[in-house]
């Protein structure tokens, strides 16, 4: 699930996961997830998205978060 342990880190170094020390890395694929998430958020804050995929990307939100605080830091941060 995507925390906000790993949104922190995820702020503290931009994203980059190669910038983490290696004994503090999250897992890849969440990782992966967040930078996913982040670029449809911005395609849909854009009008690139159907509507389909907005309700798509709201499932996803749901599923991958640990709750709605989660979703409401990620809906905030930027590319």
């Amino acid at each position: 699930m995507i925390t906000h342990d790993l949104l922190d880190a995820y702020e503290a170094v931009k994203g980059e996961y190669e910038l983490l020390p290696w004994g503090k890395r999250p897992d890849e694929k969440l990782w992966g997830a967040v930078d996913g998430l982040l670029l449809d958020l911005h395609l849909v804050k854009h009008g690139y998205a159907t509507d389909g995929y907005e309700k798509f990307l709201e499932k996803e939100l749901k599923r991958l978060c640990a709750d709605d605080t989660v979703i409401e830091r990620i809906r905030g941060m930027r590319m």
